[in-house]
């Protein structure tokens, strides 16, 4: 059975539901997926393959997520990797989609890997989730309120890097 590592970082847990349902997605393809917090520095050792993304600050993966990347850039280099990035900008402009994509790629060069897939998926804005700073600058850039994640498409980009991280298709899907 294969072993994934699904690694995320987040302010507010927007995206740590998004690696659980990553996860929970590549289970259900046979493997024995995972869930850290990139500040739990997981290790990548005894696994095949890893899933790592993160929430957007400032136009940039969290720092514990660019840290545990660049800490274990020798293995990530050798093994199976994607890449996804959560944001609420996919929702407020969707147009620049690949400044988005460049976010996560900036941490991918700097570590020198190479992702087999890049997914990037609406967040939140849910205003009791962030601090009095957060909300007042999400705000002023009037960024709409609510929670934006599309659980199906998250669904159907684990279903489809699930091949790309070598697992093997069971042909069943529960939700």
């Amino acid at each position: 059975m294969n072993r994934v590592l699904v690694v995320y970082g987040t302010k507010t847990g927007c995206t740590r539901e998004i690696a659980e349902r990553i996860a929970q997605r590549l289970r259900l393809e046979g493997a024995t997926a995972e869930v850290f917090s990139a500040g739990e520095t997981p290790t990548t050792e005894g696994y095949d393959a890893v899933v790592v993304g993160s929430g957007i600050r400032m136009s940039q993966w969290h720092e514990p997520v660019r840290t545990w990347v660049t800490a274990n850039a020798e293995a990530l280099r050798v093994m199976p990797v994607a890449s996804y990035t959560a944001c609420l900008t996919v929702v407020s402009e969707p147009g620049k989609a690949d400044e988005m994509r460049s976010w996560s790629k900036a941490v991918e060069d700097a570590a020198g890997i190479t992702v087999v897939d890049s997914g990037l998926f609406a967040g939140w804005f849910e205003p009791k989730q962030f601090g009095f700073l957060e909300r007042t600058i999400l705000k002023g850039m009037k960024a709409p309120q609510g929670d934006f994640r599309d659980f199906a498409a998250i669904d159907a980009w684990a279903d489809s890097v699930a091949p790309k991280l070598g697992l093997s298709p069971t042909g069943t899907h529960v939700v």
